[in-house]
């Protein structure tokens, strides 16, 4: 059967949900099926996935449910089990520090990272908080493209000294800032933190060089592997120490499994990790979420391949187009930081950013993004929904970064699991009037 979206006039007329509802009408059944429920967002309470897409199979007949409680036959069981922080069936001896369904997602991550073990935490950034406080270094390296919310937590707890180095940067550019870090810093005080490809920007730096200087120097690696998942990038084979993910993107899938996982190389590592999770409770991860994690993940590589096809073909589409100044990717061939893209990651993901021209009024350009039906404002992105989010890097006024960023308005795209040719359909129909 032949698929035509609607006509212009049948999505130009009534509220925004009204409009959705019309542009559905001529989109493919998959499309359909992910926006049916979140037509009217209101209504929705802006929830993507109201309806439980992706719904796991139950973990077991006899889940946790989330209770706190974890009961004990004898004095001399709890005391045991209180002293180990582990109970024996699994799970703490506190069901709110961690659950058996936590610790069979923390079994199943290490296994797929090839790490000594995981610890499951409440979202990304608590498993980023996690990584760091354990290690508690009074020196950080960090790029300057850094996720913000890691960046405002060591900037406003203060916790260590940050030294930032750019977001494309050579081995030799960090192992200079690891040396001045060294005429103040001990190693064991000092951690060099890698983040990519960058958060909006996507520079790469150059991992290998990096984790080799950090190593002849002693220093403990940490990076935050979210955009790649373990399918694209496995960072402890690359020698890095610990690796940090927020969970809820491509391993969870739906939008609705908020979590983050850290897995470290070893043993020594993940156990100074495990303390820190129980003395600061972020453990506490519902076994539900936990039970979608557990058999979602086993689905992540396809739904990740559709995702990079699908902004491949959203790439295209912009890179046509005479208000597109540039597109950030390194999965395109024309982006400098494409050859390190091949080295460490072989292929893409969901994301990439357009830069608009600069000569555009930045109204037709918010014009724009409030005309599209199909991509939703939010932030997170990685799940079945395909999302749009302004861009502000944070970049030092000194930094090589700054200078190789576009000058014009920039958007990130999350592309969904909705089928490419209706988003394209989209795209051309909130650009009449508002870029054209």
């Amino acid at each position: 059967m032949p698929h035509s979206p609607p006509a212009p006039s049948s999505c130009e007329v009534g509220t925004k949900a009204e409009r959705r509802a019309a542009f559905l009408t001529g989109c493919r059944a998959a499309t359909r099926r992910i926006h049916a429920p979140i037509v009217d967002l209101a209504a929705a309470r802006g929830h993507l996935n109201p309806r439980g897409l992706g719904h796991a199979r139950a973990f077991s007949d006899l889940g946790s449910l989330g209770q706190s409680s974890v009961g004990f036959d004898t004095l001399g069981d709890y005391e045991q089990a209180d002293a180990m922080g582990r109970a024996p069936w699994g799970g703490a001896e506190y069901g709110v520090v961690q659950s058996p369904e936590a610790d069979a997602v923390c079994a199943k991550f290490a296994r797929l990272h090839g790490g000594a073990g995981a610890i499951v935490c409440a979202s990304g950034l608590a498993a980023i908080a996690i990584a760091l406080d354990a290690f508690a270094p009074k020196a950080v390296l960090i790029p300057d493209g850094l996720y913000f919310p890691a960046w405002r937590y060591l900037s406003e707890t203060g916790r260590a000294e940050l030294l930032t180095y750019p977001a494309g940067a050579s081995g030799e550019e960090v192992g200079a800032l690891i040396r001045e870090a060294g005429r103040r810093f001990a190693p064991a005080d000092t951690m060099v933190y890698l983040e990519a490809p960058a958060s909006g920007t996507f520079e790469i730096p150059d991992i290998a060089g990096i984790v080799e200087e950090a190593r002849r120097a002693g220093i403990r690696t940490v990076m935050d592997n979210t955009w790649a998942s373990h399918v694209r990038f496995r960072p402890l084979d690359h020698g890095i120490a610990i690796a940090v993910q927020a969970t809820t993107k491509y391993e969870g899938g739906y939008g609705d499994t908020p979590s983050g996982i850290v897995v470290a190389r070893d043993e020594g590592d993940i156990a100074r990790l495990r303390r820190q999770l129980r003395v600061t409770g972020h453990g506490a991860v519902s076994p539900q979420t936990c039970t979608r994690l557990f058999h979602r993940v086993d689905s992540a590589e396809t739904r990740l391949e559709r995702h990079a096809a699908t902004a491949a073909a959203l790439m295209a589409w912009f890179e046509s187009q005479p208000f597109t100044a540039g597109i950030l990717s390194p999965a395109r061939e024309g982006s400098p930081y494409h050859v390190r893209f091949r080295q460490y990651f072989g292929a893409g993901n969901s994301l990439f950013t357009v830069a608009f021209d600069g000569a555009l009024p930045a109204e037709r350009v918010h014009a724009f993004v409030d005309a599209l039906l199909l991509f939703r404002v939010a932030e997170s992105w990685g799940g079945h929904v395909s999302l749009v989010l302004p861009v502000h890097p944070r970049r030092d006024p000194a930094s090589s970064s700054k200078e190789s960023l576009p000058k014009g308005a920039m958007f990130r795209f999350n592309a969904g699991l909705e089928e490419a040719d209706d988003l394209v359909a989209d795209l051309a129909q909130a650009s009449r009037g508002t870029l054209l």
